[in-house]
């Protein structure tokens, strides 16, 4: 039945002509409504037609109480399969739709006003008083001895969307490489992979053998001969080193070793207790020696704070344990110097770890973080609705997919702008380049009206982050028809520029 209702409609457009008679046109129009309503989860192949089709027969009216009435319909309408399509997608069922659920491409940006955000506070204003950093200063941590071209996708995307200036901190074996991409973007090692794998097996070493010793059986056994019978006092060597000071420690020994005759038996006891202490002081020492090598590496990712607008975590980032520590201490230090964060890749796989759980869930109460999962990373990272019951976060949520879907606590909007028919590895690193330019931009408009009426800044937020995605999706369509299978994320790269110039041309036109 849906289908020929459809079908019925779509072969009448000829009547929505302006000389067709009005009664005519609003019985088409109320038949393409109840064939989309029954349509139910069967879009139309071409959803922007069945837009086209209803505005245009709104406007067509010349009566202004008919034509208010289609327009009515015609809002109840994208309500309606806006709604639909949030329930199909990942995002919470529950999810409300800002600017009236129905702004998903850029061009309804223009076609339906929302207050909640400004598309005149998306760039700042170019000037010839404008100096180096003035349109923004970002900055990658990523970059690892396997994955050079991460970071580079990234930052390269900042400085193509028009940031001023782009650095890149990564391991030392990551730098030269990614220096040799592009002479623009500044490379500083701050830490070395081969160093934190030498500190690990080292650490693994002197672990194994303390286990060794705790684990074993090896009990130090002395004959009980003071209660005149043959019962043996087992006494651990870790009870004896953990569950004492060492006062305590050395009046068990020196009563143990009373009662021992055999001098053989005596020094093996002597060399056993320490051996494990020893171990246990050269364990301290590594451990010492790697919180100082992590706070260097975190200091010279810190210092340079006070000069970002924006700095973008993950690209290429690698799964080192030590690395993961370094990351910890940089997002705890960014969300005390309030800069936006925007977390991709492999920041989201430490952040789905149990060991880092504390700082997931303050991430997501912090407004200027920006966390970009793909289907799987999102299936990883814990539900926020598990800390408190409901969806109440602070941050941003860009789950990428055929549609984006960007987010924060129960405000959703949907990025369905068309883009390339190849996934090209690289695009996901793109886009986070991408919003880590458009979020610099809004931490300088907002510093710029810091005191002054601007609505929604939340909100504003929310709406650059998905420019951002409109902006990548229509630079990859553009690519795409370009190089078609050859298209790679160089490419895409190369359309940025163009894409946000006919963006800036939208808004002085309007």
């Amino acid at each position: 039945m849906t289908l020929v209702l459809s079908y019925a409609v779509n072969s009448l457009h000829r009547y929505m002509h302006p000389k067709t008679p009005l009664s005519r046109r609003l019985v088409v129009g109320w038949l393409f409504l109840i064939s989309r309503a029954a349509a139910g989860f069967c879009p139309s192949p071409q959803p922007q037609q069945s837009t086209k089709f209803i505005s245009a027969f709104a406007n067509s009216s010349s009566h202004h109480r008919h034509s208010s009435y289609i327009s009515a319909s015609f809002k109840s309408y994208n309500q309606m399969s806006t709604a639909r399509s949030v329930s199909n997608s990942n995002t919470a069922s529950a999810a409300v739709m800002i600017d009236q659920l129905h702004t998903k491409k850029w061009a309804d940006v223009f076609t339906h006003q929302n207050s909640n955000y400004s598309p005149q506070y998306l760039f700042p204003p170019l000037s010839s008083s404008s100096h180096k950093g003035s349109h923004g200063r970002i900055a990658i941590l990523g970059g690892s001895n396997k994955y050079t071209g991460a970071p580079y996708y990234a930052a390269q995307a900042a400085l193509n969307c028009g940031v001023d200036l782009a650095t890149v901190f990564c391991a030392d074996e990551a730098s030269v490489p990614i220096k040799c991409y592009s002479p623009e973007l500044m490379v500083q090692g701050v830490y070395s992979i081969e160093r934190f794998d030498a500190l690990l097996e080292e650490e693994e070493a002197l672990l194994a053998e303390l286990e060794k010793y705790k684990h074993k059986n090896d009990l130090i056994t002395v004959d009980n001969f003071d209660n005149g019978d043959d019962t043996t006092s087992n006494i651990s060597l870790d009870k004896l080193l953990l569950e004492h000071d060492d006062s305590h420690n050395e009046l068990i020994q020196n009563e143990l070793l009373k009662n021992v005759d055999d001098t053989k038996k005596m020094d093996d006891i002597v060399n056993k207790l320490q051996k494990v202490k020893q171990l246990q002081e050269s364990l301290q020492e590594l451990q010492d020696r790697q919180m100082e090598i992590i706070s260097k590496s975190v200091q010279d990712v810190v210092s340079m704070f006070p000069t970002l607008h924006a700095l973008c975590v993950g690209p290429g980032l690698g799964r080192h344990p030590l690395v993961f520590k370094v990351v910890q201490q940089v997002l705890q230090r960014g969300m005390e110097s309030n800069l936006a964060l925007i977390l991709d890749a492999d920041v989201l796989f430490m952040l789905s770890l149990e060991e880092y759980r504390e700082l997931y869930e303050e991430l997501l109460q912090y407004e200027g973080c920006i966390m970009t999962p793909n289907v799987m990373e999102m299936k990883r990272l814990p539900s926020p609705s598990l800390f408190g019951g409901e969806n109440d976060n602070k941050n941003v949520i860009v789950e990428k997919g055929h549609v984006d879907a960007v987010s924060t606590g129960d405000f959703v909007m949907q990025c369905a702008e068309e883009g390339g028919l190849k996934r090209s590895g690289g695009i996901g690193d793109v886009l986070a380049g991408t919003i880590s330019a458009y979020m610099a931009w809004n931490s300088i408009i907002e510093r710029g009206n810091e005191g002054r009426d601007v609505q929604g800044l939340k909100q504003q937020r929310l709406f650059a982050v998905w420019t951002a995605c409109c902006t990548v999706k229509r630079a990859t369509k553009l690519a795409f028809e370009n190089k078609r299978r050859a298209m790679s994320s160089r490419d895409v790269l190369d359309e940025i520029c163009e894409v946000i110039a006919h963006m800036e041309d939208d808004i002085e036109r309007r």
